[in-house]
C-alpha cells in the first residue's frame, strides 16, 4: 500500500460539554480522498502549532461557530452571533499562520474558509438574513437542509477539480464573505452573490468553500476538493 498524505483537521467543542467535537464526514472525506486524517486538538500551548504542523502533509479547517468581529471590523457582535471558542480562534490563527509560512496545501471548509479570508484582511457579512433575503442560507430544518446553485470558475484550481461550471450545494450558514482578502479570488459564487469558494492561484493549494462538500460525498464533484488537497499534499510530501 502506498504511503498516504498526513492531513491534520481541525477539531469543535461541545455546546454543553468539556469535550471536542468532529462530525465524522472529516475524516471520511480525508480518507475517502485517500489521505490520512489525524485530528487537532486546540486546547494547546500555540507555541506547539509547528510540532503539531511537523506531522502533516496538508491541512483541513472545518466548520464551526462565529469569529470574533473584532478581527475583521468596529462593529460588536451581532444578536444572532454564536461565539466560536476563543481559545479554537486562537489556536486556528496561530495554524494558519504557520501553514501559510511553510506554503502547505490547505483547504477551508465554512467557519474554515471564513477564518483564513479574515487572516488575510478580508471581513464578513456577520448575519447574511440581514443583507441578503433571495436565498435561505441557514439550515432551519436538519431533516432537510436547502441546496442552490453555485457557479464555478472552471480554469481555477477548484473549478478544474470540480468539472463542472455549475453546482448544486447544501448550504448551513449564517455568515459569508463581505470582502475577500489579500491574494485570494474568488471562484465559486451563488446566485445572490454570496462567495461560496475562492483560492490564492499563487500557493500550491490554498483553496475554501462556504458549502459544507464533507456531507455530499455520494456525488464525485463534492468529494472533489478533498481529493484536490490530497493530490497536492502527496506532491508536498515528495518534496
Amino acid at each position: 500500500m502506498s504511503k498516504r498524505p498526513v492531513i491534520g483537521v481541525t477539531v469543535d467543542s461541545m455546546d454543553d460539554a468539556p469535550r471536542y467535537m468532529s462530525t465524522y464526514t472529516y475524516a471520511e472525506a480525508v480518507e475517502r480522498a485517500g489521505g490520512l486524517p489525524i485530528l487537532l486538538p486546540f486546547r494547546v500551548d500555540v507555541s506547539l502549532v509547528p510540532r503539531y504542523v511537523d506531522l502533516c502533509d496538508g491541512l483541513l479547517f472545518t466548520g464551526g461557530n462565529d469569529l470574533d468581529p473584532a478581527l475583521y471590523c468596529k462593529e460588536g457582535w451581532h444578536p444572532k452571533a454564536v461565539k466560536v471558542e476563543p481559545a479554537r480562534q486562537s489556536f486556528e490563527m496561530a495554524l494558519i499562520t504557520e501553514v501559510e509560512r511553510r506554503r502547505m496545501p490547505t483547504l477551508g471548509v465554512c467557519f474554515g474558509s471564513q477564518l483564513i479570508n479574515v487572516y488575510r484582511g478580508g471581513s464578513l457579512i456577520q448575519f447574511l438574513p440581514d443583507e441578503k433575503k433571495d436565498i435561505e442560507h441557514r439550515c432551519l430544518d436538519r431533516n432537510a437542509p436547502p441546496r442552490h446553485p453555485v457557479s464555478v470558475d472552471t480554469e481555477s484550481q477548484l473549478g478544474r477539480a470540480i468539472g463542472k461550471r455549475e453546482v448544486s450545494v447544501n448550504t448551513y450558514h449564517k455568515q459569508a464573505i463581505r470582502q475577500i482578502g489579500r491574494g485570494l479570488r474568488v471562484v465559486a459564487t451563488a446566485p445572490d452573490g454570496v462567495v461560496e469558494g475562492y483560492e490564492d492561484p499563487t500557493f500550491p493549494l490554498l483553496a475554501a468553500v462556504q458549502w459544507h462538500p464533507e456531507r455530499l460525498l455520494g456525488e464525485p464533484e463534492h468529494l472533489a476538493p478533498f481529493k484536490l488537497l490530497v493530490e497536492k499534499a502527496a506532491e508536498a510530501a515528495k518534496r
